[in-house]
C-alpha cells in the first residue's frame, strides 16, 4: 500500500507506478474536502483508492501522513518534504533517501550529521532497488 501527500509530481508519478503494479493508494490532502482538493490545490483525484482530508493544511498533512506510514521516502524534495522528513524523524520512523537527486533528500543526513543526532533509523543510496531492499530489511527487523 502506498501512502502519498496526494499531489502532483514525484507523489503522483509514485501512485502511478504503485497502480500499475496492482498496489493500493491512498492519498493524504491538506484540503477540507473533495472541492478543496482539486479547485483550490488543484491536486489529482484519478489515482487514488482513497482520499483522506485533513483540513489541516500542508502541515497537518504531513503529520497525519508520516503517521499513517512504516516507513518514508524521499526523492528530490524541497521545504515540504524537509518538514516530512523532520517529522518521520521525531515519530522514530525508518527514513529512505534517494541521494544524488537533490533537494531535502541530499541534504537531510548532513543536517543531521551537523546537529550531532543519530542517523541509525535513516537509509541512504542512489539505487532505487537497494533503498527499497534496505528499508523491507529494517522493516523486518523492527
Amino acid at each position: 500500500m502506498l501512502f502519498s501527500g496526494a499531489c502532483p509530481g514525484l507523489p503522483h508519478e509514485a501512485a502511478m507506478g504503485a497502480k500499475g503494479l496492482g498496489g493500493t493508494t491512498v492519498g493524504v490532502s491538506p484540503a477540507i474536502n473533495l472541492k478543496e482538493h482539486v479547485d483550490d490545490y488543484n491536486y489529482p483525484v484519478d489515482i487514488f483508492d482513497s482520499l483522506i482530508f485533513t483540513g489541516s493544511g500542508y502541515k497537518g498533512r504531513n503529520v497525519t501522513l508520516v503517521r499513517s506510514c512504516d516507513a518514508v521516502i524521499s526523492v528530490q524534495g524541497m521545504i515540504g518534504t524537509l518538514n516530512e522528513l523532520t517529522i518521520a524523524y521525531d515519530e522514530k520512523k525508518v527514513v529512505g533517501l534517494l541521494i544524488g537527486t537533490g533537494g531535502a533528500s541530499d541534504l537531510f543526513l548532513d543536517i543531521l550529521r551537523k546537529m550531532g543526532k543519530s542517523h541509525d533509523n535513516v537509509i541512504s543510496s542512489d539505487d532505487p532497488n537497494i533503498l527499497v531492499e534496505k528499508i523491507i530489511e529494517a522493516l523486518e527487523i523492527l
